[in-house]
């Protein structure tokens, strides 16, 4: 079919803007992207290795789809990661809904959006660089 075949080379495409491996589905493309952040707790300091849960499904005829990605942050990343979002040269879409879910020390932005893959994908690639 061909929007199996469009779904396979979006999903190389966001998988190469995000440097991250997908799995592609019948109608949903999966990316795992991991990142390893260092956590401060009281005197001591230990590596946690994230993983960020990023999907495209629901491909339309004009090339939109419905993106989700929960990304962890540590409290004081939030600032930077969302200012470079919001700063991006592609307008993020008026279809965007952004929430939080917080503990002490890691942050889940959820992030949903429906506009092209390669979109949602650039954006959050040149957002997760600017905190890296």
């Amino acid at each position: 079919m061909k929007i199996e075949h469009t779904i396979m080379d979006l999903a190389q495409q966001v998988g190469n803007l995000l440097e991250a491996e997908t799995d592609t589905t019948d109608m949903e493309c999966l990316i795992k992207k991991n990142r390893t952040v260092t956590i401060e707790l009281h005197d001591k300091s230990f590596d946690c290795t994230l993983e960020h849960d990023i999907s495209f499904r629901n491909l339309k005829s004009d090339g939109s789809a419905m993106n989700e990605a929960d990304i962890y942050l540590l409290p004081e990343e939030v600032p930077l990661f969302t200012q470079a979002l919001q700063q991006y040269p592609i307008a993020l879409p008026t279809e965007f809904e952004q929430s939080i879910d917080s503990n002490p020390n890691i942050v889940c932005l959820r992030l949903t959006t429906e506009e092209p893959p390669e979109n949602f994908a650039a954006r959050l690639a040149a957002a997760l660089r600017q905190i890296d």
